[in-house]
């Protein structure tokens, strides 16, 4: 399996206002366009900032910069349940662009949107000089983007949206909460299909719920979705609409000698995907990442411990309730490694097997500082270790080899 060698590209932000960033300005979602083209940004005061790159014949690379942005969601208030609505945005999902219009659906807590960001021209009246019946001229004065919501999808879910993704054909898009998996028509989405249901008769007997959700690469029949108890189901739509009792199970079997009073907690899967060949699934818990063979579904292929040194910490990870942080992985474009993120200011790309364990370590100084994590790895965390410098969202280009890594209100591409 070939190492590639990744390396520090550009950064959105700088140390002095991630030293004193105001939590509106914490990025929420970071997701790239398919053609890697633009890469859409949310945060917590709800607003969706998009990048471009600029096109160029150039062989190299060139830097994403800032083209526009608008806001998406707003603070609302749920009269029913007597409770805020934030307007975080959770998640963001391009879709193909047609013309010079770009499609982009985002959703906070409650409702999906989809946005339209279209070219506009504003042109003026120009009267030609000298001529008494000369006809006036039309001059573009200005042009710009001009968003506009196209749909809002009705509000469904009874508990917060933690995934949003769209099928391959882009028919269809998939949603989920805590208890159900949604299954919407992008064309028409005033209506929705119950693809999973965990809700149970009584909730005091509710022991598991959803925590993420996502589409097959290439199969618009298949998706996948992960529960707290460190499970996932593998559903397939052409066996059953409702897929609760027809998924493939994966779980891995604990050892009930091992078992203390955070394994409920550290095995809950925050985030899982598909390799980009959709032969493997990555699934993320607090600790590890397992990685599974869709072809061989009783046990993990590897099990890779992300930073074993946080083992040690997890009393003051519970405490600060940090333990409850949910990261995001991300396969690479040639399915054999995976990118998630850690606490201070790291994250980590490592290779299929487990075998190699890159830790990089963001920075303003625009270096690639990076080491390798060999298995069994121990560190004393002392005080300079920073809980709150998280890397939870990421998103790797579909395109070309090229990660966008979101901590607190700054963002970072890195390229191999």
């Amino acid at each position: 399996m070939k190492k590639q060698d990744w390396k520090f590209m550009q950064v959105f932000g700088d140390k002095a206002s991630s030293d004193n960033v105001s939590d509106e300005d914490i990025i929420s979602a970071v997701q790239f366009e398919r053609t890697g083209r633009f890469l859409g940004l949310g945060d917590r005061a709800g607003r969706l900032i998009v990048f471009e790159v600029p096109q160029s014949k150039k062989k190299d690379k060139a830097e994403y910069q800032y083209l526009t942005e608008l806001q998406s969601h707003t603070r609302e208030f749920d009269f029913l349940k007597s409770t805020d609505i934030e307007e975080k945005i959770n998640q963001i999902q391009w879709l193909r662009s047609q013309g010079k219009n770009m499609y982009v659906l985002t959703t906070n807590d409650k409702t999906v949107k989809l946005w339209k960001i279209s070219e506009k021209n504003v042109t003026k009246v120009i009267k030609q000089s000298g001529k008494d019946l000369a006809m006036p001229k039309l001059q573009v004065v200005e042009s710009g983007l001009i968003p506009s919501v196209r749909k809002v999808f009705p509000n469904l879910h009874n508990y917060h949206i933690n995934s949003l993704t769209a099928s391959n054909n882009e028919e269809f898009v998939l949603t989920s909460d805590d208890l159900k998996v949604y299954l919407w028509s992008v064309e028409q989405p005033s209506k929705a299909f119950v693809a999973v249901d965990l809700k149970p008769e009584n909730l005091d007997e509710l022991s598991e719920v959803i925590t993420s959700s996502t589409f097959h690469p290439t199969l618009d029949n298949q998706f996948l979705y992960t529960t707290s108890k460190g499970i996932i189901k593998l559903c397939d739509m052409r066996k059953s609409g409702i897929c609760d009792n027809t998924a493939i199970t994966m779980a891995e079997t604990e050892d009930p000698s091992k078992k203390n009073f955070f394994t409920e907690i550290v095995t809950s899967i925050s985030d899982a995907c598909f390799s980009r060949n959709g032969k493997y699934i990555f699934s993320r818990d607090f600790l590890t990442v397992k990685v599974w063979d869709i072809a061989m579904t009783n046990k993990p292929v590897a099990t890779v411990q992300v930073f074993e040194p946080l083992k040690s910490k997890l009393c003051d990870l519970y405490e600060n309730e940090c333990i409850f942080d949910k990261f995001s992985i991300q396969s690479s474009l040639d399915s054999n490694s995976f990118v998630t993120g850690n606490f201070n200011s790291t994250f980590h790309i490592v290779d299929r097997l487990g075998e190699c364990n890159s830790q990089y370590e963001l920075n303003f100084n625009k270096k690639t500082i990076v080491r390798q994590i060999p298995p069994k790895y121990f560190e004393n965390l002392g005080s300079q270790y920073d809980f709150n410098r998280k890397v939870q969202k990421i998103s790797m280009c579909q395109t070309q080899n090229l990660v966008a890594i979101a901590c607190l209100n700054c963002l970072y591409f890195y390229t191999a």
